[in-house]
């Protein structure tokens, strides 16, 4: 059996359960039949996934010690092998445990709890002697030097680490010195670029006119991110923005809308959350609709079913153009092969679209004004086209580097030969 940490496909943010579902469906294609997955859920339950079975298992950071879905103490009953707490004899059953951090959390910048959680989970195989896989995600930064220590000494005792960026290849490198090896510690492409897209069973006609092939008209897409935009001013000085995100998407929206008079756009969540929760995409989505002008409501539109990451993966893929600062939106688009601009308020965004060879196909958003941006945004639509031929070019190239790494990947869990 394998098992995969840190990657709960019921968060609501759907760029975490891209990599879920790229992960498990990259495994099953390599002969993997028995897989488990932490989730937010209790006790060990089965699922049908449409294209695999696998086994859900509830494994969560809190203080309520006495539940079986404490993370610590599965940790502490994994240790002396004992196998009457459900996560920790999933674990001591496992050939390998697989951990991907959600992409970007396996640092300290996100506070003390979500740092412990995250080591947490990768000594829970390391102590229990069970090998352990980081796959591809970004590594820090580390702002205090104990939990730089316990990093570290994680990152020495995995069975294999993989990273998703240049910085986080040269950190690894620093930090593991003569204990680098090359073949245990690689530099691979986020594992979402290999995402299998579903068309969705229903979405609202007139969604299905704006993405029929035979529509007509230009159909763009933004990610609004309710991170970035529904406590704005908190966003801008938590990320150091050059200016408030709404106004940089009022403006991008509007120039979009003025340079091209057929131009329909579709805004597109990519975290699901409760209506009124500071993360909700579709609340940020639903605000910037209503902030523009009549005439330009009537060529706006808001995705407001609830999709999987591989539906969403769909819609982004009939678009003529996409552009957002949820990076696993941005990925599902540029990886299905249309034009992307990626909206970025960290590192990581660019990190990732360089080992795509789009690496200036991103704008900081913390040295981006709003004019700016909507000028960047308008450039990259009108070149849509030729920015559609270099990634049919590099996809290729891409797409092959995520399948050898899964390859290699498989073969570290001991899923292949």
């Amino acid at each position: 059996m394998i098992t995969l940490l840190n990657a709960a496909p019921d968060t609501g943010n759907q760029g975490v359960s891209a990599l879920c579902h790229a992960v498990v469906a990259g495994l099953a294609q390599r002969g993997a039949t028995q897989m488990t997955v932490a989730d937010h859920g209790r006790g060990l339950r089965q699922a049908d996934w449409g294209y695999v079975n696998v086994n859900l298992v509830g494994l969560t950071h809190h203080r309520r010690y006495w539940r079986g879905d404490s993370l610590r103490t599965a940790h502490a009953i994994a240790r002396v092998k004992g196998r009457f707490n459900a996560p920790a004899r999933v674990v001591l059953g496992s050939r390998a445990v697989l951990d991907i951090s959600g992409g970007d959390s396996f640092t300290d910048i996100y506070g003390t709890k979500r740092f412990q959680a995250m080591a947490l989970t990768k000594r829970l195989a390391l102590d229990a002697g069970v090998p352990l896989i980081l796959l591809p995600q970004k590594l820090g930064p580390f702002r205090d030097d104990a939990t730089l220590d316990e990093a570290v000494s994680i990152l020495r005792r995995a069975k294999a680490v993989w990273v998703r960026d240049a910085q986080s290849f040269e950190f690894l490198q620093m930090a593991l010195g003569a204990s680098f090896d090359a073949d245990r510690h690689r530099l691979g492409v986020d594992v979402a670029v290999a995402l299998p897209a579903a068309e969705p069973a229903h979405l609202p006609l007139q969604v299905s006119n704006w993405l029929a092939p035979d529509r007509g008209v230009p159909v763009a897409g933004l990610n609004v991110s309710g991170l970035l935009c529904n406590e704005d001013d908190t966003a801008r000085q938590a990320f150091g923005l050059k200016t408030s995100h709404r106004d940089q998407l009022d403006a991008l929206a509007q120039a979009l809308l003025r340079a091209d008079p057929n131009l329909r756009l579709l805004l597109v969540p990519h975290v699901q959350r409760p209506d009124g929760d500071p993360e909700s995409d579709l609340d940020a989505a639903r605000a910037l609709r209503a902030r523009l002008g009549e005439r330009e409501r009537n060529r706006v539109q808001v995705l407001e079913e609830r999709l999987s990451a591989m539906e969403l993966k769909w819609v982004l893929s009939r678009l003529d153009w996409f552009a957002g600062a949820r990076m696993h939106a941005t990925i599902g688009a540029f990886s299905s092969g249309v034009p992307t601009l990626g909206l970025g308020y960290t590192d990581k965004a660019h990190g990732v679209f360089a080992q795509c060879g789009i690496g200036d196909e991103v704008v900081d958003l913390r040295r981006a004004d709003a004019r700016h941006l909507a000028g960047r945004a308008v450039a990259s639509f009108t070149q849509r086209s030729a920015m559609n031929t270099i990634l049919q070019h590099r996809l290729t190239g891409v797409k092959s580097r995520a399948a050898d790494e899964m390859d290699v990947i498989a073969q570290q869990a001991g899923v292949a030969a």
